[in-house]
């Protein structure tokens, strides 16, 4: 049992590990957005919006709001920090509710009625934006009333929830092109933006929740 125990633990570190690495990639690909321009990425696919204030107002806002919590998150949930430095936790734990409350959650709501894709898509940013804040908001609840094994929890999913900041930019391009590389179909890139914008967040949560019945108490 020990040892299961022990296998246990390194898989979960090892998958910290890749979360942080993935989270960094991001945060890179991100650095491109602050020159400004219009042809970047992203913004080549939004046409007449980035002339759109309110738009592009929320896009910024999104973006450095939802980087501030992906880099952040991982140091959450690591037992050591959290007993060692627990003014230093509640601290950067407040920063991240804020953020995504006030400022990721709500930006990325008003964003999803302008997702590509049409409705699906649109439906899918809408539930993942609402789901962001409820998650966060139950994490923020739970930890109010002391209850600390629920406010974990919610934590994972609220967390859950920001990653699909990094697999929302490896599905894209592996549904339209990587898979091809091992002589599978692609994918239409109109098709794939619908499909995206679902399997971005949905397996993250799934997964959230397997890993939560397999997690140590001390996680």
């Amino acid at each position: 049992m020990a040892i299961e125990n022990k296998v246990q633990l390194w898989g979960f570190r090892l998958g910290w590990l890749m979360i942080v690495f993935w989270s960094i990639m991001v945060f890179l690909n991100v650095l491109d957005y602050f020159s400004f321009r219009t042809d970047v990425e992203f913004l080549l696919w939004k046409g007449s919006l980035v002339k759109d204030f309110a738009w592009m107002a929320s896009f910024y806002i999104h973006i450095t709001s939802s980087i501030v919590c992906l880099i952040t998150g991982p140091f959450q949930f690591v037992p050591k920090l959290r007993h060692r430095y627990p003014k230093l936790h509640r601290k950067v734990g407040k920063a991240y509710v804020f953020t995504i409350l006030f400022l990721a959650a709500p930006s990325g709501l008003y964003m999803a009625f302008f997702a590509n894709g049409g409705f699906w898509a649109q439906l899918a940013f809408f539930i993942l934006a609402w789901l962001w804040f409820i998650t966060t908001f139950l994490a923020l609840q739970t930890a109010i009333k002391r209850d600390f094994v629920a406010h974990r929890k919610w934590m994972v999913r609220s967390y859950a929830l920001v990653f699909s900041a990094v697999t929302l930019r490896l599905y894209m391009p592996l549904l339209t092109y990587g898979i091809g590389q091992f002589g599978l179909p692609t994918m239409d890139p109109e098709l794939a933006v619908v499909v995206t914008s679902w399997i971005n967040w949905v397996p993250n949560l799934l997964i959230a929740e397997f890993l939560l019945r397999l997690a140590p108490k001390s996680l």
